[in-house]
């Protein structure tokens, strides 16, 4: 285990894949190089007491999720998982150990969602996925082994989704969460200054139909009042930083609790290290006691 991300990083690049580029290639050649590199986070997976992969509907046609379970036995609380990786990319296996982590770490049951990329979809194709999800977990409480209201926990593109979802949740008057995990969202939408991919990752998910400037596909652009509570965590080196900065700042203007934990020498995604680096795993753990925190809270 490493302790810098320097180290970890020059040690993942002996492994010679490298995270793809879709402004350079094609995005299915993208696809399969990014599939490779995060084989690479995750070998030697922890072991959990189960896996179950399931198909349930949505609006947008069957999702697959994937419940990972630390233990069995007495009905637990449970959260549900969306990956980043930029809209585009990413899958269920992408993020295992991430998931397998925080199960063990939390001793909750870890759901997670392979929503559809894009742009093959656009939003709100994802978000009402994860709304889906919410719903569809909420219902088969009994006969999944969990209990409460979940916890929504994401990162990078996931926590952008994560936050939109809560937002529409409470527009439908609906109090199905017991908090909001987010670590380094971009949740502040499209930036005409920012780097090229940032601007092309923000285009693909929106679309053709749907303005840059919309407040239901820009969380940071819509009202965050009336939302469960938030915990944000972010690498000072992120340089999508100002994102997170935005959402505490607009929190705190309306009088919410603003907890956010910036992590020096961590730069965007790196929660996908904790497998090897020392700093990443202590962020995940440390986000497992504030959520933990949340459950409590709710009673459950």
């Amino acid at each position: 285990m490493f302790t810098t991300y320097k180290e970890a990083a020059n040690a993942q690049a002996l492994s010679g894949v490298k995270s793809a580029d879709p402004l350079t290639q094609p995005l299915e050649q993208a696809r399969m190089q990014q599939d490779e590199y995060f084989k690479t986070l995750n070998q030697d997976l922890p072991e959990v007491a189960k896996v179950e992969d399931r198909l349930i509907s949505g609006p947008a046609g069957d999702i697959p999720i994937r419940l990972v379970y630390p233990s069995l036995g007495e009905p637990t609380n449970y959260l549900i998982f969306i990956r980043g990786a930029g809209f585009w990319a990413g899958s269920l296996d992408s993020h295992a150990r991430t998931m397998r982590t925080l199960a063990l770490e939390s001793g909750c049951v870890v759901c997670g969602i392979d929503y559809r990329r894009a742009p093959d979809f656009h939003f709100p194709v994802q978000r009402n996925e994860v709304i889906a999800v919410v719903e569809y977990l909420k219902s088969q409480q009994k006969n999944l082994g969990i209990h409460g209201q979940p916890v929504l926990f994401g990162e990078s593109a996931g926590a952008t989704i994560a936050l939109s979802t809560a937002q529409a949740l409470r527009d439908q008057k609906k109090n199905d969460l017991a908090g909001l995990i987010l670590f380094y969202s971009n949740a502040g939408g499209f930036k005409p200054k920012a780097r090229e991919y940032s601007q092309w990752v923000w285009k693909q998910y929106l679309g053709p139909s749907t303005a840059l400037d919309d407040p239901e596909a820009t969380p940071l652009l819509a009202s965050v009042a009336g939302l469960p509570p938030i915990w944000q965590g972010v690498g000072a080196d992120d340089p999508l930083i100002t994102d997170t900065q935005k959402l505490a700042d607009q929190l705190q203007v309306i009088g919410a609790e603003v907890q956010v934990v910036t992590y020096p020498n961590l730069p965007h995604g790196f929660l996908m290290w904790t497998g090897t680096l020392q700093p990443a795993l202590d962020a995940l753990k440390e986000s497992v006691q504030v959520m933990k925190k949340f459950f409590s809270n709710k009673g459950s």
